[in-house]
């Protein structure tokens, strides 16, 4: 039905100064994030705003880590966006055969393991699928885009351009599914758009 599908994943990221080196070694429980926000009163009580921003940001790294994988927002967009955040909501999701569907997604809430060499390298796949209104997959492309982003800081501020082409496909009403699959964790989020070709 599809002849043709024509992606491109454009990817930026924004790195937070930070270093926590439990996030490769964090135990199953739920966070206990008690102490840190202690911590951080008593930091801010005493006037130590660093001290008391360290400790809310390990607290909040400690969270993420437990949280679920969760792509926020995903959203059709009238262009690709160039920075985290840099986005122009589409108006509608009527599109002609053949008109490129640009979508941007920031995922949230991945793994980041430290390596050996000192690095942290959160790291993750999107797998595409194209239904029909009934639900019928016409299209199934994994890692339509994989990632390793290696850096020196934990990495928060992560977006993602997407870009589909439907060629070949009568018109009707499509839905457009992302899977986004932690590589450093069991945690997959998924996210759907429905869109109409003319």
């Amino acid at each position: 039905m599809m002849t043709r599908i024509r992606s491109a994943i454009g990817l930026a990221i924004v790195l937070v100064c930070g270093w926590w080196p439990w996030v490769a070694s964090r135990p199953a429980e739920a966070a206990d994030i008690s102490a840190l926000l202690t911590r951080a009163g008593t930091a801010e009580k005493d006037g130590d705003h660093a001290a008391a921003i360290e400790s809310l940001e390990q607290a909040l790294e400690k969270v993420r880590v437990e949280a679920p994988l969760i792509v926020k927002p995903f959203l059709l967009v009238t262009q690709p966006a160039k920075t985290f955040g840099d986005y122009t909501p589409r108006a509608n999701a009527a599109f002609r055969r053949g008109e490129p569907q640009q979508f941007y997604m920031e995922p949230k809430n991945l793994v980041y393991p430290l390596t050996a060499a000192g690095t942290y390298e959160p790291a993750f796949d999107v797998d595409l699928q194209i239904l029909t209104a009934g639900g019928q997959v016409v299209v199934n492309q994994d890692k339509f885009g994989s990632f390793r982003l290696p850096t020196k800081s934990p990495v928060q501020d992560i977006f993602l351009n997407l870009k589909v082409t439907l060629s070949g496909a009568p018109p009707g009403e499509y839905k457009v599914r992302f899977v986004v699959q932690d590589a450093n964790s069991k945690k997959t989020a998924t996210v759907i758009q429905p869109i109409t070709l003319k």
